[in-house]
């Protein structure tokens, strides 16, 4: 083989591994990092909604809520089931999920389902004077649980 021949052949290999590597990247890129990325930037989305409206969520509104309040109500009810069913769709779209579940990169499916049953929870329990059942405290402090819940399920 004659010295041109290696240049070119050495120049073929390299521009041949170069090509594939980008292609790999592409797809990890495409396949795993960015569908991580969406995933997580929900989870502080969730973790934003339910430490701004913590103090909602573990108060009592009033018995006879008036427009105002009311609006209130459907708007934490409302992002709350939002927040929830965003984070199962994000979650559903990362690939590689066993590895990355693992290498506790995201958490179990069970966990993420335990966060998305307490985020659902949350959005239909906004506890109101008058409706407690047996204890005054006992929606309060069912909230309070479950807003930890949902950030220990969430955080791997």
């Amino acid at each position: 083989m004659t010295e041109l021949e290696k240049i070119v052949l050495t120049a073929a290999l390299t521009l041949l591994g170069g090509m594939m590597l980008f292609i790999l990247s592409e797809f990890v890129r495409v396949l795993i990092v960015v569908p991580l990325q969406k995933y997580k930037e929900h989870v502080q989305v969730v973790f934003d909604r339910v430490d701004f409206y913590s103090n909602r969520l573990t108060n009592f509104f009033s018995a006879n809520p008036d427009e105002q309040e009311l609006q209130l109500i459907r708007q934490i009810s409302s992002e709350l089931r939002s927040a929830a069913t965003q984070l199962n769709s994000k979650y559903a779209i990362i690939s590689w999920r066993p590895l990355l579940i693992k290498l506790h990169i995201v958490p179990s499916a069970e966990e993420l389902q335990n966060a998305y049953g307490g985020l659902v929870f949350l959005s239909n329990n906004l506890p109101r004077e008058g409706r407690a059942s047996n204890d005054a405290i006992d929606p309060i402090m069912k909230n309070h649980d479950r807003i930890d819940e949902i950030k220990l399920a969430l955080t791997p």
